[in-house]
């Protein structure tokens, strides 16, 4: 009886440690499926720097998804970053949004890290991408995200 104990604790422990352990992979897993979406460069606003925006910042290994728009002075990035990095949230904010604000120092840049941000970012891009939307309209819509962000911090 006591065998069939110690047989059994040992399988359990041995069970255990191979569920743990899968962390690290899923990790380098999870960097490689970045959510980025190239916007159409066709439209009568090109997305180009959009685009070339989320090719930098997909380098980064704490980003985790990217959304982003432009007008022909203003930009607007949204960025998803991993769970295990938002203890230092705001140093690395500061970091990419410097970055951007080097790169396209012809634009206005915005960066969010707020959720809703990047959804309304989301639904731009599909109408970008649909045609379904005129310059004007997005103007607008990048002035009125820009305005939600600033507003919710």
């Amino acid at each position: 009886m006591h065998k069939t104990n110690l047989s059994l604790f040992v399988l359990l422990l041995l069970a255990l440690l191979i569920g743990c352990d899968g962390d690290s992979t899923t990790q380098s897993i999870e960097n490689k499926g970045i959510d980025v979406r190239n916007i159409s460069v066709n439209n009568m606003i090109d997305q180009t720097p959009s685009n070339k925006a989320k090719k930098i910042l997909e380098k980064h290994d704490e980003v985790i998804g990217i959304k982003a728009a432009n007008t022909s002075e203003d930009m607007i990035v949204s960025v998803e970053i991993k769970h295990s990095k938002r203890f230092t949230l705001k140093k690395i904010t500061k970091e990419l949004s410097n970055k951007l604000k080097d790169t396209f120092s012809d634009y206005h840049v915005e960066l969010s890290i707020d959720k809703k941000i990047f959804l309304e970012l989301e639904k731009l891009e599909e109408k970008i991408q649909k045609k379904s939307i005129s310059k004007k309209e997005v103007e607008e819509e990048i002035k009125r995200i820009t305005k939600l962000s600033k507003e919710q911090t």
